[in-house]
């Protein structure tokens, strides 16, 4: 989900799934995504991460 917020556009995108982790499509989505917002493909990526490290949810843009 893209959102305006104070100094650019902020997307996050949370596992379908947050037990199983985020799959391959989900990631390429969300790449997709925030490309085409206008987010700069150099822009950190926060990863929030589950006990067994799988991929929960991922937050790009804002300026972080």
């Amino acid at each position: 989900m893209a959102r305006q917020v104070t100094g650019g556009i902020s997307l996050e995108h949370t596992a379908e799934d947050k037990k199983a982790g985020m799959t391959l499509g989900e990631l390429w989505v969300f790449a997709q995504e925030a490309l085409n917002q206008g987010i700069d493909a150099h822009e950190p990526v926060k990863v929030t991460t589950g006990w067994r490290l799988q991929i929960q949810k991922l937050e790009a843009g804002g300026n972080r």
